[in-house]
């Protein structure tokens, strides 16, 4: 028995592990992101703003949730000339695009309602995360599944162990 206790604990920091870095991965990824809530309808958008200094990055993402989905609404992409670069037709409660970054500057995610019932939105904006920080949402994942996976195998090895011991 004492050696499946051994094998819980060791399974058990492996699953803390892959909890940990999920938490961090998260923390990572949407740092840089720009968050924006609030109420739109016909003639009040809610317009989320980023400032891109530089162009190290050449992607941005941006996501949309619509609280109390009802109606679809338009969401818009202004680069720092305030030219329209990307523009969507949302008809789902959550929605996830991309757009490309052309220059530096501050650019824009407008939300917008045509209709007359105020709608919850919530909007973010942000430089696309490069592929060291998704990584580690991958392997906190991974770290997870196969924590998961050897504390099932110790609980088949425990209980096979216990019934030996009481023939």
């Amino acid at each position: 028995m004492q050696k499946s206790g051994i094998l819980f604990v060791i399974v058990g920091g492996i699953v803390g592990l892959g909890i940990i870095l999920s938490f961090y991965g998260n923390q990572v990824i949407f740092e840089d992101l720009i968050k924006g809530e609030g109420q739109v309808k016909l003639g009040k958008n809610l317009i989320v703003p980023i400032e891109f200094e530089t162009v190290q990055t050449h992607a941005g993402v941006y996501a949309i949730q619509i609280i109390d989905f009802k109606k679809e609404i338009t969401a818009k992409i202004l680069d720092p000339s305030d030219r329209e670069i990307e523009s969507q037709v949302i008809n789902q409660e959550v929605f996830e695009g991309r757009f490309k970054i052309e220059e530096p500057g501050t650019y824009k995610l407008v939300i917008e309602n045509p209709d007359e019932i105020e709608i919850k939105v919530f909007g973010v904006i942000g430089p696309e995360p490069d592929a060291g920080k998704k990584s580690i949402g991958f392997i906190s994942l991974y770290i997870l599944v196969i924590g998961l996976g050897g504390m099932g195998g110790v609980t088949i090895y425990a209980i096979k162990n216990r019934k030996k011991s009481f023939s």
